[in-house]
């Protein structure tokens, strides 16, 4: 398992692309949309996210600078 920090200005586009990992993200700060795959919501300090390895997923109206713990895993 690993983590990162990923940080994301308000007005910015997140640029990612599927991982080969799993991934859980927890907003630390700020305030923003996210879309996986076709279904989206808003997001903001406390939100959990699960991202199954392989899912298109991305940020986007990111209102507010974005702070993201980023924990990557096998999958298993």
């Amino acid at each position: 398992m690993s983590c990162a920090v990923y940080r994301l200005p308000a007005g910015s586009k997140d640029m990612q692309a599927p991982h080969l990992e799993d991934e859980v993200y927890m907003v630390l700060e700020g305030k923003a949309r996210v879309r996986v795959d076709t279904q989206e919501q808003d997001v903001g300090p406390g939100t959990i996210l699960f991202i199954q390895a392989t899912t298109k997923h991305s940020f986007f109206d990111i209102t507010d600078d974005l702070t993201l713990l980023a924990m990557f895993g096998p999958t298993t």
